[in-house]
């Protein structure tokens, strides 16, 4: 999916205003949270985010105006994710630039690692639990774990091997292309097998909201004291419900 950089700054920008900003997170585990979050029934609001985000002690910023272009820029990275369609539209990662060497493959597998980790951080702040997936998300969300564990045994194994650096960084990198895709597809089929259990707390959310207004209707009508009692116990409105209220 292509982002669009006219709402958006940039990932490069990103990572400068999270360091600015004393952020506690790294920007691929920013994105992981953002996924999860967004794939679980329940909503979570951005001040959620944001407060994981960045420390109470504030950031080095040098004015307010800063402060609401980082924000502004944060929403415009929820509302890009937001509207990710994951049944037509390729997932996609920070755009990190890795340089070539051991320590930037350490660096690409350990965000990858974090990413996945905080992609289930976000599916636990939104209340996802098991019943909530379909058979084909509880599928890839099994999987998604054995990639990390993967990842993790490659960073592992990486250590190890170092002194073979030339032929073993190029090994490591094909795995960890491969690893990628696996990922994005877990959590492209993670998010469309949580739909239904999305659509069917919106549609409590709108069955409640009805229920209150309806209430509220009826609190704010004026019944006659002579007319039945809308309780339906026969009695007239006066020597019923109309005595308590």
């Amino acid at each position: 999916m292509e982002i669009p950089f006219d709402k958006y700054c940039g990932d490069a920008m990103m990572e400068e205003y999270l360091k600015k900003g004393g952020s506690k997170l790294s920007l691929s585990e920013i994105y992981g949270l953002l996924y999860g979050t967004l794939a679980a029934p329940n909503m979570v609001m951005p001040s959620q985010i944001t407060s994981m985000i960045f420390s109470k002690e504030g950031g080095d910023f040098e004015s307010m105006e800063e402060v609401k272009e980082i924000m502004g820029n944060l929403m415009s990275l929820w509302n890009i994710i937001a509207g990710w369609k994951p049944e037509s539209e390729p997932f996609f990662y920070p755009d990190i630039k890795y340089p070539d060497t051991s320590e930037g493959l350490k660096q690409r597998i350990k965000d990858n690692s974090s990413l996945i980790m905080y992609f289930i951080k976000g599916l636990d702040i939104g209340g996802t639990i098991e019943d909530d997936f379909s058979e084909d998300g509880l599928n890839a969300l099994e999987t998604l774990s054995k990639a990390n564990a993967l990842l993790l045994k490659y960073a592992e194994l990486f250590e190890m091997k170092e002194a073979e650096e030339g032929k073993e960084l190029e090994r490591t990198s094909d795995s960890i292309n491969q690893l990628e895709d696996v990922v994005a597809d877990c959590i492209a089929r993670i998010n469309m097998g949580l739909k239904e259990a999305r659509m069917k707390v919106t549609e409590e959310m709108r069955t409640f909201t009805a229920s209150q207004r309806e209430a509220y209707q009826a609190r704010s009508t004026k019944i006659p004291r002579n007319e039945p009692c809308p309780c339906g116990s026969g009695k007239k409105y006066k020597k019923c419900c109309g005595l308590i209220h």
